[in-house]
């Protein structure tokens, strides 16, 4: 039976390395992203997730298609980066919460509830980033994936005893759309890090796939920082 990873944001540079890891892995990679298109060789299907009635039919979709959803990479993100903090507003923090927060949320809630009906085990991987642990000159954007790295911890411990282990990666400066977007400063102190260096988005995808594999089935409410030593 094929085992079934469904990963959130597949269009973008870290989305798409990730299929392409898992894939070879023997996942069977499913993507979701908000473009009609997919961007690789896997199943697409398009969606915006911060419509959670959208959300839960195309996750309904992908069980149909390819059967129980065993793994998910919540990886579709927003980050606002026009502005500063004194001038965003209600609208732009409310989006930011809806994709980074209530989207992993409620699709982690929507693959659980399968995974312990049916009696079968399951890892859930979330995207937060080294501005959820450190703070971040977009204020909404850390204040999400500080949210997003309390959440990992508590839906660890609520879906451990089913065997479901939650686990967050928190990327540092990355070379991707976002990661181009970084307010300058931010670049300064991620290029100073002990390795120098933005990340590859290969070097993100290695983790997740760990996380989701055998190699990893003690570990769970953990978010692991990879950042460069950031």
């Amino acid at each position: 039976m094929a085992k079934v990873a469904v990963v959130t944001g597949s269009n973008g540079l870290i989305g798409q390395a990730t299929c392409r890891r898992l894939m070879q892995s023997g996942w069977t990679a499913v993507g979701i992203d908000i473009g009609a298109a997919g961007t690789g060789n896997w199943p697409h299907y398009g969606c915006d997730l911060a419509d959670l009635s959208a959300m839960d039919a195309t996750l309904a979709a992908i069980e149909r298609d390819h059967g129980l959803i065993r793994a998910l990479f919540n990886n579709a993100g927003v980050y606002h980066s026009e502005g500063e903090w004194l001038e965003a507003d209600a609208e732009q923090f409310d989006h930011t919460m809806a994709v980074n927060v209530r989207v992993p949320y409620f699709a982690t809630q929507w693959v659980a509830k399968r995974l312990i009906a049916s009696g079968e085990g399951g890892a859930i991987v979330n995207t937060a980033s080294t501005a959820g642990l450190n703070g971040s000159t977009v204020v909404e954007y850390g204040a999400s994936k500080a949210a997003v790295v309390n959440m990992t911890k508590s839906l660890g411990r609520h879906l451990g005893r089913h065997g479901i282990r939650v686990n967050a990666v928190a990327p540092g400066l990355i070379k991707t759309a976002m990661g181009a977007r970084v307010p300058d400063t931010a670049k300064q102190r991620a290029m100073a890090s002990a390795l120098g260096r933005a990340g590859e988005p290969e070097e993100i995808a290695s983790v997740v796939d760990f996380l989701m594999s055998d190699a990893a089935s003690f570990i769970t409410c953990t978010t692991i920082e990879v950042s460069g030593g950031a």
